[in-house]
């Protein structure tokens, strides 16, 4: 094999998605102190851009433009070009991407800025085709000879700008009233899409946070909630084969994804379908829940517990290209040589080998519209057929060439399939789940969590580290409460509690009650989390944390300063609910929090009998013996288990019978 003809300083990089592009003609750098200095030194412009490992149009741009000399040449003149893998440093893709916002309304990836050597951004996009992006970036090198000064000042304007927006966040408006909250839910249920499920439109995106303010109301958008859950399940974006979920759906049927399958997905929707079998017990949401943990750990978890951040939507085909989707798509050949010919019907029924399934190049995408009991009972074939044909469609798909694994072990997102597979053991008591979680949350635990509760963001790769930000605090605290709960072992709060304190300490400074998304920095700005996306905004899962924490450890203090938290976005919940729906949803439960105590021989038991029930807003205290905690302080009976119940700071006499609990209790609970 020959050797490349061009190698740039990424080659040192330990992120596959830098590595990508080590033998691109341009000179491309990380970004570092050094190189901003250099550019200041020189007074050349910055081009960033920023992608991650399994972004197709990021491999599009790079073939058409990154790996073109002509390009190169231009852009190895006129700017110091700079890599990032945004998996890597979220706070410069939250950054960039804000200035972005502002300067085009747009977003998305690859994320493509060209900044002052200060870092100030004055331009940007997201894909551009080759000679679009040559004239674009002439005019810009172009302007910064003849213009500095115009420049400089559009720079100044927009951090203005975006200083104005993080400012905007730290207003502490008239707090939410249950009106407000309705008809915040009303304006999203005048959008959700009744034929399909989810919000109308594409492309679509699952969005766990919410499906789980739906949820966790009654009427018509919990109903909705259910029927996108069992359309997702159903789609082309579930992968029935392998398990997992694709990042979204380009269509408004959630049929043809963009195939790229990211870890923080997949993990936040084995949560949302394991609460969801709780309210509404599916062979569907269980054969969901099943397989995309086989997914996890058949492809992407680590010989030492974690899990890689996710596999590319790019795979090579048959005539050695990167094609997107070629590992997950089947032609009609191909089935028919699979599949026995007597059973050809209904394979093509059941998967919708038609006009419904097929994609393009003749190649179609497994799409059910009816789960395999259903199709089962009513074509009179058995369940196991179907499961043979799951079987033998992947001993042929493994055949192929597989999508590249990014294999950073991400800390955050560690902590969102860990608390993903608690729920799933909560909802399913599969010791394979609990092992898998308790996997997880040590390699958490012995990788990531440093002295003093401090956090890395990535730690399976040699050299320099990597500080954790405000999602990797954010989701490990959580996750660490879900595993309290879950396995009843202190050792964890105690493990969320001190995260807890080094993030008080570390990520707020001034009067703010919100917390920033990085220890202080040199970026223009230092940005604030608090929308919620795909992952839920940092602030909002801190000031559930804190909430969850100040009743296990009564800590008065951390109920007030979330109670501040939500109140700076009662003017954003009311102007834009869906993008605050984690938010919502916690604001809601602040008004009915309930906490059941069980402490006595039988309290494991009886714990596991009641979580899988479709409960709210309940914290989970449980012990076997004498304990210390604050919520078990004089309810040990030697030989006797008992429940209490509590609501807003008021509990009702303990129950000796987990029987008479359900009978007396339950109602005001499910």
């Amino acid at each position: 094999m020959s050797s490349p003809s061009y190698t740039n300083a990424l080659i040192y990089s330990q992120s596959p998605y830098l590595k990508q592009h080590a033998h691109n003609p341009v000179d491309w750098i990380e970004w570092n102190e050094e190189a901003i200095s250099l550019a200041k030194q020189e007074n050349r412009l910055l081009l960033i851009s920023i992608g991650y490992a399994a972004c197709h149009w990021c491999h599009v741009m790079e073939r058409e433009s990154f790996e073109d000399e002509e390009v190169a040449s231009l852009m190895n003149q006129n700017y110091l070009c700079i890599k990032i893998d945004r998996e890597e440093r979220p706070d410069l893709d939250q950054v960039y991407m804000q200035a972005l916002q502002l300067l085009s309304g747009q977003g998305g990836w690859p994320l493509n800025i060209v900044a002052l050597p200060d870092g100030r951004a004055v331009w940007g996009g997201t894909y551009f085709p080759k000679e679009n992006w040559i004239n674009a970036l002439g005019q810009i090198a172009k302007l910064h000879t003849e213009q500095p000064l115009k420049l400089r000042k559009y720079a100044g304007q927009l951090v203005e700008g975006m200083l104005e927006i993080e400012a905007g966040k730290e207003i502490i408006d008239n707090p939410l009233s249950d009106n407000d909250i309705d008809i915040a839910l009303s304006r999203i249920e005048q959008r959700i899409d009744p034929v399909w499920g989810g919000m109308k439109g594409a492309p679509k995106f699952m969005m766990p946070t919410l499906i789980r303010l739906w949820m966790s109301v009654g009427g018509n958008l919990n109903e909705h909630a259910h029927f996108s859950l069992e359309k997702m399940g159903l789609g082309g974006l579930f992968d029935v084969v392998e398990g997992g979920f694709s990042r979204y759906s380009v269509d408004e049927r959630w049929h043809v994804p963009h195939f790229e399958k990211m870890g923080y997905d997949n993990g936040q929707l084995i949560e949302t379908f394991s609460l969801a079998y709780r309210q509404k017990p599916s062979a569907l949401y269980s054969e969901v829940v099943e397989k995309t943990i086989n997914f996890l750990n058949d492809n992407l978890k680590s010989p030492e517990g974690g899990f890689y951040a996710s596999l590319d939507a790019d795979s090579t085909n048959l005539d050695g290209e990167l094609e997107e989707g070629a590992f997950y798509v089947w032609n009609l050949k191909e089935i028919e040589q699979i599949i026995k010919k007597s059973e050809h019907k209904y394979f093509k029924k059941y998967y919708n080998i038609n006009s419904l399934g097929k994609w393009e190049k003749d190649n179609f995408i497994l799409f059910r519209t009816q789960n395999a009991k259903d199709f089962s009972i009513e074509n009179k074939i058995p369940l196991s057929t179907i499961s043979v044909w799951e079987s033998d469609l992947l001993k042929y798909r493994l055949n192929r060439s597989k999508p590249r694994l990014d294999d950073k072990i991400i800390c955050g997102w560690n902590a969102l399939i860990g608390s993903g597979l608690l729920a799933a053991y909560q909802s399913f008591n599969n010791p394979k789940f609990k092992k898998m979680a308790l996997g997880c949350l040590e390699n958490i635990e012995k990788k990531f969590v440093q002295k003093n509760g401090q956090l890395l963001r990535i730690n399976n790769f040699e050299g320099p580290k990597i500080d954790g930000f405000l999602e990797d605090y954010a989701t490990s605290i959580k996750c660490f409460i879900d595993a309290y709960e879950t396995l009843f072992d202190n050792h964890f709060l105690l493990l969320a509690k001190s995260i807890a304190e080094y993030s008080l300490e570390h990520f707020k400074t001034g009067k703010s009650p919100l917390f920033y998304f990085s220890k202080a920095n040199a970026l223009p700005v230092q940005t604030k989390e608090t929308n919620d996306n795909v992952i839920p905004s940092s602030n909002a899962l801190m000031a559930e944390n804190l909430i969850r924490l100040a009743v296990h450890l009564d800590i008065s203090e951390w109920h007030q300063l979330a109670v501040k938290m939500c109140k700076t976005q009662a003017n954003e919940i009311r102007n834009y609910p869906s993008a605050y729906s984690y938010w919502s949803r916690l604001i809601k439960t602040l008004k009915s929090f309930k906490e059941i105590v069980i402490i006595g021989p039988n309290a494991e038991d009886w714990a596991k009998e009641l979580q899988r029930l479709p409960i709210e807003n309940i914290s989970w205290a449980i012990s076997k013996d004498v304990s210390e905690l604050p919520l078990f302080k004089g309810r040990f009976k030697p030989g006797k288990t008992l429940i209490y119940y509590c609501k807003n700071k008021q509990c009702n006499l303990p129950v000796d019978s987990i029987i008479e609990f359900k009978a007396s209790i339950m109602r005001d609970l499910i």
